[in-house]
């Protein structure tokens, strides 16, 4: 998750430059339902949803409880992931370029609109693979990791 170009999130989301990095498992089932559980170190619930392939797109969504970290945040309701796909395999591997993270929410109380959050990429977890472990959730800046008591949190 991050401030991307072309958003409409409230300005001082994101805006020191910190990055959020969620490792996730999801599991697509045959009816359209979808699964996921996250990596570690991250106090954020995760539920079930929905998927569905339109035309080259995936397209999903979970339900989520919401999180706060520093000055990057998700609201309770649906993360929704939209990503190329080609073939008729799901998870093949997709880059951040052509994914899209959002989330609905409305402007001056009036009109819901698309927010872009964030992108995402995929890759496939082999079948031999019974119990994949999932990399802990983490909060970058610059390119490197935050420690929890970042002294740029703090007025000066």
């Amino acid at each position: 998750l991050a401030d991307p170009k072309n958003t409409w999130m409230p300005p001082q989301w994101a805006a020191s430059g910190r990055r959020m990095e969620i490792h996730m498992l999801a599991s697509f089932q045959e009816d359209g339902k979808v699964s996921a559980r996250i990596g570690p170190y991250l106090d954020m619930g995760i539920h079930g949803g929905e998927w569905a392939v339109e035309g080259d797109t995936l397209k999903f969504w979970l339900e989520i409880d919401g999180f706060e970290r520093f000055d990057v945040s998700l609201p309770e309701g649906k993360l929704y992931f939209a990503c190329n796909l080609w073939g008729v395999v799901l998870g093949n591997i997709s880059n951040r370029k052509n994914s899209r993270l959002t989330i609905r929410a409305r402007r001056f109380l009036l009109r819901e609109e698309t927010r872009t959050v964030g992108t995402f990429s995929m890759s496939e977890v082999p079948d031999d693979d019974t119990e994949p472990t999932l990399a802990p959730s983490r909060t970058t800046f610059r390119g490197g990791p935050v420690d929890e008591f970042d002294i740029t949190d703090y007025d000066q």
